[in-house]
């Protein structure tokens, strides 16, 4: 166990197992929320185990898996953090016989999500991204997936993510640093000069917190998923296997922060996904026709606040006051 001050931190990711009973109803427990809320907001992330029916997560992969080649060959499609790292961009296909409800609106999922961040939370991003096989040294960089001045103190964005396959450090299980999402502020990425993308923490940063708080990979069964706070620093992680990795993710946003980005959708999903509003909201754009998911990137990607108060107050909010310790 390591320690930030008078906070401590297991090393390992809070885990909980829906009971094969209750996932069939398809109904959380109180006892589910109230565990599931409370390592959300100590830890940064947590996994629950049995969340999703396995069948549901075969029947998507053996679309997105055979896909994974064709998209990495398209010269155009986005790699994260650089095509060396062999982690791309990869959709689920938003088609009415594969959008599962417990995938895209998973209820023991939503109703931890309303505890944290308010009724009917709004789902405003939902892509994916898949490891390729790689070099052992194609690691990502570590960051957070904030590239602007964020919330310090608050929760405003977090991420589902549902692996379609079991994830171990073979196959690239996603390096994260629980408890990282309370000390993420703007100061501690490198800025546009010193990289790019401007989503890396700063070296000395890493280093600072590793000490007492080193990182864990994120290592799931297939059914399960994970929810983490988008400010917690993580990594991909190479996959060194022939067997594509593919996971999914949903950004959900309280509904008060006014995040920016959309979903497209095809307007012949319409009523399934409105169907599912009062546990999750889908900020859509709906279009005639298909939505060819083989070509939506995370690039241009905005989660950042259209609010005119929290502007207003922009410099009180995202950033430690002088009175707080900034440990890291």
């Amino acid at each position: 166990m390591g320690s930030i001050g008078t906070l401590a931190y297991d090393q390992d990711i809070h885990t909980i197992h829906i009971p094969e009973a209750v996932r069939a109803t398809g109904v959380p427990t109180n006892d589910i929320i109230a565990e599931g809320a409370a390592f959300l907001h100590k830890d940064g992330i947590i996994v629950l185990d049995n969340a999703i029916a396995v069948e549901h997560v075969d029947a998507i992969n053996a679309v997105l898996s055979p896909e994974a080649l064709e998209i990495a060959r398209d010269p155009e499609h986005h790699f994260n953090f650089g095509k060396h790292t062999s982690n791309m961009d990869q959709a689920p296909p938003p088609t009415k016989s594969l959008m599962f409800k417990d995938v895209w609106c998973n209820p023991f999922a939503a109703a931890i999500l309303a505890a944290v961040l308010g009724p009917k939370p709004v789902i405003h991003y939902a892509n994916g991204n898949t490891a390729l096989k790689a070099e052992p040294d194609g690691r990502q960089p570590v960051h957070s997936d904030c590239e602007f001045a964020h919330p310090a103190f608050f929760s405003f964005a977090q991420v589902i993510n549902i692996t379609l396959v079991d994830t171990s450090p073979e196959n690239g299980a996603t390096e994260v640093w629980p408890g990282s999402h309370h000390v993420s502020v703007q100061d501690v990425h490198m800025n546009g000069e010193e990289n790019e993308e401007q989503l890396p923490i700063r070296p000395e940063i890493l280093e600072q917190r590793r000490k007492h708080s080193p990182p864990i990979q994120a290592c799931t069964k297939k059914g399960s998923l994970v929810i983490r706070d988008l400010r917690l620093w993580h990594a991909g992680r190479p996959n060194l296997t022939d067997v594509p990795r593919v996971m999914l993710a949903f950004v959900a946003q309280p509904a008060w922060f006014q995040a920016k980005s959309k979903i497209v959708l095809p307007e012949d999903v319409r009523e399934t996904v409105e169907s599912w509003s009062d546990e999750l909201v889908f900020d859509a754009e709906y279009v005639d026709g298909e939505v060819d998911h083989k070509k939506l990137s995370s690039a241009g990607v905005d989660f950042d606040t259209k609010s005119e108060a929290l502007n207003r107050y922009r410099a009180d909010l995202m950033r430690w006051p002088d009175y707080a310790p900034k440990w890291y």
